[in-house]
């Protein structure tokens, strides 16, 4: 029944790819983003897509094309990302598609950044998270879902990480060492405003292309319980929504995930309601930077 993001019946402006990938091999605590991606298309169906705050409509800058849901293989975290990416280079071009991916964990966004990164070597990553994701190894495994930022930077990405408030010892000297060499992270203790953290993350994309990687427990537990580990302290949706607004001016977004909604059918729909809310309000406030960047 829940075939296509927000349903929409026009088809106006940009064209936004969207995948459900609903991967789950490497989560290591709470399950249940393998159910991430069909909630999402389930709940964008009952969002408005007037925003009253920006006085526009989504529905009149970008329509959606859902791809089939990606049949995860059993092999591991390795095989997936090789197969997301091949399937990837066989349907979209990187240098015209905007891909929108719904997971399933966060091990999944490697592959739609070096997607975009292959043909833009100069690719920043804006990693909104609670967790810094740059550790070499975890459980076992290089591309577990916590190595998946170590692995883009790796690969040569750029990264600008927003939200972080949990990390091992060896991701804090990863951070310590690599500051101000394709490295920027600003802690949720000292993102300031949001205005003062969009200038600094502006500053640090300059005029590369950006991709932006989204794992739901950036938020505050209180507006998303449903997510694999949630932590105490996060950004709040005002101030993310605030922070968006600032930031798009002059940056050319590529494309972008949402990864980690755990639907929990005790706490109604509100982790993915607020899901479909931070998506839509990323592509609109972009989009409306975008047409106004056009007509100057």
């Amino acid at each position: 029944m829940y075939t296509n993001y927000l349903d929409l019946d026009s088809r106006n402006g940009q064209l936004v790819h969207v995948w459900p990938v609903p991967y789950e091999a490497t989560a290591s605590f709470a399950k249940g983003t393998l159910d991430g991606p069909r909630s999402l298309l389930q709940a964008s169906y009952e969002i408005e897509t007037w925003d009253q705050e920006l006085g526009a409509d989504l529905a009149d800058l970008a329509h959606f094309e859902t791809i089939p849901f990606f049949p995860a293989p059993v092999s591991g975290p390795q095989d997936c990302y090789r197969q997301l990416l091949a399937a990837l280079q066989k349907r979209l071009d990187p240098g015209s598609d905007f891909l929108l991916t719904l997971g399933g964990e966060h091990s999944l966004a490697l592959a739609p950044i070096e997607f975009y990164r292959r043909h833009y070597p100069e690719l920043v990553v804006l990693q909104l998270d609670a967790h810094a994701d740059l550790r070499q190894e975890f459980q076992g495994s290089r591309y577990s879902h916590a190595c998946v930022m170590a692995r883009a930077r790796e690969q040569g990405a750029a990264l600008a990480q927003v939200g972080i408030r949990s990390l091992c010892r060896e991701e804090s000297g990863t951070i310590d060492r690599d500051r101000g060499t394709g490295l920027l992270t600003l802690f949720a203790w000292e993102t300031g405003s949001p205005v003062e953290a969009a200038a600094r993350v502006r500053e640090f994309i300059d005029q590369r292309p950006l991709y932006i990687s989204f794992d739901a427990d950036v938020l505050d537990p209180s507006i998303m319980p449903g997510t694999g580990t949630p932590e105490p302290g996060g950004l709040s949706y005002t101030w993310l929504n605030n922070f968006w607004s600032g930031l798009f001016s002059g940056v050319r977004l590529l494309g972008m995930d949402f990864c980690e909604t755990s639907p929990l059918p005790g706490c109604g729909v509100v982790s993915e309601s607020v899901a479909v809310k931070c998506i839509n309000k990323i592509l609109l406030t972009y989009l409306l930077h975008h047409r106004l960047e056009s007509w100057i």
